[in-house]
């Protein structure tokens, strides 16, 4: 019974001492960012419009977490987060038996950086990819419909992984 108890005591010490944490809990920022102020993201793709709803879900992912506070200005900011969307690409993943199109792949790559907002450092660069598969559909307008929800959970997916690479330590 003895052993029994040591070896529940040590395997929980070993499993606290292991650093795990959840996701986007971590605490790779420094104490002294408070502020970030988030440009709007540049989009280097052929695709129209993907910054824009990328910047707001990246926003949004801050204000929701509530570790640093973003605000409306640069000038108000002790970082900044500068993003580009380097890649966005829509290939097939699946046919069916008539050699016809069922689904697509859509793919994103986002390059950013943090720096502090004298610009003399670099807290953070990185690069934040993910995928979203959609139905193909022989109305176009539904199809373009498919790959739009496609591109919002893209955003709201990257903008996720953006914020934890941001604030976490691995």
């Amino acid at each position: 019974m003895r052993r029994l108890t040591l070896l529940l005591i040590g395997i929980t010490l070993l499993v606290c001492a292991c650093g795990y944490h959840l996701p986007g809990r971590g605490d790779a920022l420094p104490e002294d960012i408070q502020t970030v102020y988030v440009e709007p993201f540049q989009n280097k793709t052929t695709e129209p419009f993907l910054e824009t709803p990328l910047t707001n879900e990246v926003r949004d992912q801050f204000s929701r977490r509530r570790t640093v506070e973003i605000v409306a200005s640069a000038d108000l900011a002790d970082a900044i987060l500068t993003g580009t969307i380097v890649s966005y690409r829509a290939s097939t993943v699946s046919y069916d038996r008539n050699d016809d199109i069922t689904e697509y792949r859509a793919t994103m790559i986002v390059d950013a950086v943090l720096t502090r907002a004298n610009g003399e450092e670099v807290i953070w660069q990185g690069t934040v990819s993910w995928k979203e598969e959609f139905y193909a559909n022989d109305d176009r307008a539904q199809q373009d419909y498919n790959e739009t929800l496609a591109q919002e959970d893209l955003h709201r997916r990257l903008a996720q992984e953006l914020y934890n690479s941001l604030t976490d330590n691995f």
